[in-house]
């Protein structure tokens, strides 16, 4: 693995896929700390007070890419990631991150990276139950973005019509629902960070489309994932959130829950791709259609749609062209059929903890400790 110096932290490992590039912590963590495509800035936003910190006594925001268990609690969840970890060389240009078992709750995390080629990783998160019982919980994958870009989240299209609700919606306390950094679309849902806000919002939704976008200085970061149909989500049925402060902004996927017994482990896995968008604002859906659908030669010569996005403003005009087939486009272009997983569930794991999945792609499991 190929080791290098960032932001003040020592033995950082580097992966590398096409023009896309990722830097990971293991003197704290695991942090994927640094985000880069070719010459661009960091996708991810670190913590300037933060930077190059270690060994702090309670929990604290550095920044970049981080793996939590939901539902939030301020005694279970920030439990200390600020000490060092254990790097491994897999298979396949991956690497494995360990942290350290968590005292108070008995869970170890594991982050896995592998590079796809084309500007992808398959980048797969473990939660597994080290403790002496039984813990409810969902993995919860956090990506801490760099200031002044917009989330894009699909809304649920399949069915226009019927007598039963489709989406979910969950807002937080401290979240206005006329926060004029959130605009609702006909089919997509933007979320814009302000570095000017002076509080805090966060949303989230049972996103079945399987992905989220954020797009920022030209840069669009594409997350993909699975989402169970039939599974049992966190916070009021969440597979997506999104958290927006003056600083930053953090674009979330989660798991279904899953009861674990003491040696079993979910697996929760996205796939990511960057690449240049040619839109720098976005006033309509259409615009966002346009941004986020590119065309991409492949080495047969034949073309292939490839995820893009970029930046809605408020108030986005009313979308002209056809919403589901457009937003079906973009999903496909997401690039949203993921690698299988590389870990296979046990039978009985599986029965305790597999939902019926929905149609789309990037792989979750749950399987036996080995």
């Amino acid at each position: 693995m190929k080791k290098v110096q960032f932001e003040g932290w020592n033995d950082c490992v580097e992966l590398t896929s096409g023009d896309f590039k990722l830097i990971v912590t293991t003197e704290v963590g695991p942090r994927i700390i640094g985000g880069f495509l070719g010459g661009s800035g960091n996708i991810f936003h670190v913590d300037p007070k933060l930077a190059g910190t270690k060994g702090a006594s309670e929990w604290v925001n550095y920044g970049g890419h981080r793996l939590w268990h939901s539902p939030e609690t301020r005694e279970r969840t920030y439990m200390l990631d600020n000490s060092k970890i254990i790097a491994q060389d897999l298979d396949e240009d991956g690497v494995a991150f360990f942290s350290p078992t968590e005292q108070e709750t008995g869970i170890t995390k594991t982050i896995r990276i592998y590079p796809l080629g084309d500007n992808r990783f398959r980048v797969e998160h473990y939660l597994r139950n080290d403790g002496l019982w039984d813990v409810e919980l969902a993995a919860w994958s956090i990506s801490v973005m760099a200031p002044g870009g917009v989330a894009v989240i699909p809304q649920n299209s399949e069915v226009k019509t019927g007598l039963l609700p489709t989406k979910f919606v969950s807002v937080w306390p401290y979240t206005d629902m006329n926060d004029p950094r959130i605009t609702w679309g006909e089919d997509f849902v933007f979320v814009r960070q302000d570095s000017k806000a002076e509080k805090p919002c966060k949303i989230g939704l049972n996103c079945e489309e399987g992905w989220i976008a954020y797009i920022n200085r030209g840069i669009a970061f594409v997350k993909c994932f699975d989402h169970f149909i039939d599974g049992e989500y966190p916070d009021n049925g969440c597979s997506v959130e999104v958290y927006t402060c003056s600083a930053m902004l953090e674009a979330e996927s989660l798991s279904p829950l899953y009861l674990l017994a003491p040696g079993d482990e979910i697996l929760h896995v996205e796939e990511w791709n960057a690449f240049e968008t040619e839109v720098t604002e976005i006033r309509t859906e259409d615009d966002a259609v346009d941004s986020l659908t590119r065309e991409k030669e492949t080495s047969s010569g034949k073309k292939k749609s490839a995820a893009k996005k970029t930046a809605p403003s408020a108030s986005p005009k009313k979308k002209t062209s056809a919403a589901p087939a457009a937003k079906k486009a973009v999903s496909a272009a997401a690039g949203k059929k993921a690698a299988p997983a590389q870990k296979s569930a046990s039978k009985e794991a599986e029965k305790k903890a597999a939902p019926e999945k929905k149609k789309t792609s990037s792989a979750r499991s749950a399987s036996k400790k080995k």
